[in-house]
């Protein structure tokens, strides 16, 4: 018999040496810190679309484009639903289709389709030579609404307005300043030839 006890002490020595190499194994496969392993934070920050000298076109209800934009890198996050532009370049056409241009550094359009230019930001109509520039402006090209909360300057030289904020509607060819406006509104020289 003692050497039954011997080959069962051994087999019980053994098997509690694998069920503690076992519950090691898993406790240490649990707090496992390998900065090898992808972190789903981070990839949900990670852009799934990486384009290069994109174009993107976007139409009305009635087929009628409304907004051409030119960037020379778009960048898409699905998980946050936004899209990134380096330096775009947008033509917007109000309801008689004339054409209004904007431009930025930067701008982003978020999942309401809304877009916000930033950095050096500039809206002008050419047909009529005024633009307005600011620190950044949101578009909604499904209502060609424009507006900025960041201090603006008008100019349709040689006049120019400064304000707080402004709103423009594209359709309606209206703009509102507000917010501690000022302007510079030369006299018009006065024409001799005229009775």
């Amino acid at each position: 018999m003692p050497m039954w006890n011997l080959l069962l002490q051994k087999r019980l020595v053994l098997l509690v040496l694998v069920v503690g190499l076992g519950a090691l194994l898993a406790w240490l496969d649990l707090h496992d810190t390998d900065p090898s392993r992808p972190d789903p934070e981070a990839r949900a920050q990670e852009p799934s679309h990486v384009v290069e000298n994109a174009t993107l076109t976007r139409f009305d209800t009635h087929g009628r484009r409304h907004q051409i934009l030119t960037t020379p890198l778009l960048t898409h996050t699905p998980e946050r639903a936004t899209t990134q532009l380096k330096e775009p370049q947008v033509t917007l056409f109000d309801s008689q289709q004339r054409r209004w241009h904007a431009s930025a550094r930067r701008g982003t359009i978020d999942r309401r389709e809304l877009l916000t230019l930033t950095g050096d930001a500039r809206i002008s109509a050419p047909e009529q030579g005024w633009q307005l520039d600011t620190e950044q402006l949101h578009y909604d090209s499904d209502n060609a609404y424009a507006y900025s909360n960041t201090p603006v300057r008008l100019q349709q030289p040689p006049q120019h307005m400064q304000a707080q904020r402004m709103e423009l509607w594209l359709n309606h060819d209206a703009l509102r300043l507000t917010g501690d406006v000022r302007g510079y509104h030369p006299a018009e020289a006065f024409n001799e030839d005229t009775p």
